[in-house]
């Protein structure tokens, strides 16, 4: 997102007359390349959670659903999404991932299950690979109004996307290909009452014109939940 805002600015600048559809075109391959790069740059990170915050946060996945917000301080990507939302809210961000937990009961850590949208693509994962020993924050945040019937049509929305394209270029108008973020909008609308009940929500991407995970955490259509931070 951040490197795409850079890349749009000097587009602009260059040639404001030369931004025809194969300029766009030729924008988005380089945005999309770049991105990639970024996302492939990590580092050892020694702040992350500890055993006792992941078996704590194990018992709560197993009561109930959330959106769930990560932060993993050895990825150049999350300090890039952190600098993105001080262009888009005029300070700088925190987290940088966003997904839901999908699980029924839980006997063993096999049965966790969350949906996410990463550079693979919208796929199922499992408890290790979400919460990874470079995790080093997370947030479990639910929408203020919403009832269990409403929340499970959320989760059979997140799940008709399974299998699409990552959207590297987070373009929200398009959700043939899709970011985190706009996973869990996507799914969110399928609440009956979704104008209504985050009016906030989309307001606040209306007037940035873009969404990032911190957006979540920052609307106060949600409630935070739990949150460890290392």
């Amino acid at each position: 997102m951040f490197t795409k805002m850079l890349l749009a600015w000097a587009w602009s600048v260059a040639s404001a007359k030369a931004q025809t559809a194969a300029g766009k075109a030729l924008f988005n391959r380089i945005a999309d390349k770049v991105v990639v790069l970024i996302g492939k740059v990590m580092w050892k990170s020694k702040r992350v959670l500890s055993e006792q915050d992941l078996t704590e946060l194990k018992t709560l996945l197993e009561k109930d659903y959330y959106i769930i917000l990560t932060l993993h301080r050895g990825y150049l990507s999350s300090w890039a999404i952190a600098i993105a939302h001080f262009f888009l809210r005029g300070k700088f961000g925190y987290y940088a991932h966003t997904l839901m937990n999908l699980e029924d009961t839980v006997k063993s850590d096999a049965d966790y299950r969350f949906i996410e949208a990463t550079r693979a693509g919208t796929q199922y994962s499992g408890f290790d690979h979400v919460f990874n020993q470079q995790t080093s924050a997370v947030a479990l945040i639910k929408p203020k109004s919403m009832t269990l019937a409403q929340w499970t049509a959320v989760m059979d929305r997140a799940k008709t996307y399974i299998g699409r394209p990552y959207d590297t270029l987070f373009d929200l108008a398009n959700d043939n290909n899709l970011s985190c973020v706009e996973l869990v909008r996507n799914a969110l609308r399928a609440e009956p009452n979704y104008a209504r009940d985050f009016a906030n929500f989309e307001a606040m991407i209306s007037s940035a014109k873009n969404l990032d995970p911190q957006f979540y955490y920052e609307c106060p259509d949600f409630e935070i939940v739990w949150e460890k931070r290392a």
